[in-house]
């Protein structure tokens, strides 16, 4: 299966880095939702 970052990136090193950070702001997104559900809740 192609990676469809290749084409976007210059080399493998930013290709690896762009991964990672979208990774680390999926999982913040994720962490955000749930204490403002539970924030929500509290209340």
């Amino acid at each position: 299966m192609k990676d469809d970052y290749d084409e976007y990136y210059e080399s493998k090193e930013a290709n690896q880095d762009s991964k990672s950070d979208a990774k680390v702001v999926l999982f913040l997104i994720i962490v955000a939702v749930i204490a403002a559900t539970y924030w929500v809740a509290v209340q």
